[in-house]
């Protein structure tokens, strides 16, 4: 009966010891390449798309109708942003300063606006695809931009 009994237990044990046991492809993984487009929203035609390339650990922030003031033209921006993810919310984090943002000119095409004054500055952004959330400021044209929503 002992020897059952301590047979019992060690089978016990190993069962434990497999169970605890894990790898890391039991968390969620983050994919390579993702496109998101954030929602458009109904009070205005502002919209953005993140388009995101970690096998090349960098991202692309399309901006389009943006607009710095209240009488200001809006314009379509776009940024080459370093990006890296969260491990412990699976968000992508975007985070640059003296970035060059090109601005699309509809009969040229993307033309960089290499000028320091319309250079982004302290670009913070945030998007997580699990909760469809996306956050976003810098700073250009001497003035701070700041924006969150939803992602379609």
């Amino acid at each position: 009966m002992k020897k059952l009994f301590s047979m019992l237990f060690i089978a016990t044990m190993l069962g434990m010891v497999f169970t605890a046991c894990g790898d890391n492809e039991d968390e969620p993984e983050v994919p390579k390449t993702n496109n998101l487009e954030s929602v458009h929203e109904s009070e205005g035609d502002l919209y953005y798309v993140f388009d995101i390339d970690m096998t090349k650990d960098k991202s692309t922030i399309y901006m389009y109708n943006i607009q710095f003031a209240p009488r200001a033209p809006k314009m379509n921006l776009r940024a080459n942003v370093p990006v890296s993810v969260d491990k412990g919310s699976n968000a992508y984090v975007m985070s640059g300063t003296g970035l060059v943002a090109d601005m699309e000119m509809p009969s040229i095409g993307w033309v960089p606006m290499e000028d320091e004054q319309y250079q982004l500055q302290n670009l913070q952004c945030t998007v997580n695809p699990s909760t469809k959330e996306f956050s976003i400021s810098f700073d250009a044209h001497g003035g701070h931009f700041e924006d969150s929503g939803k992602l379609q």
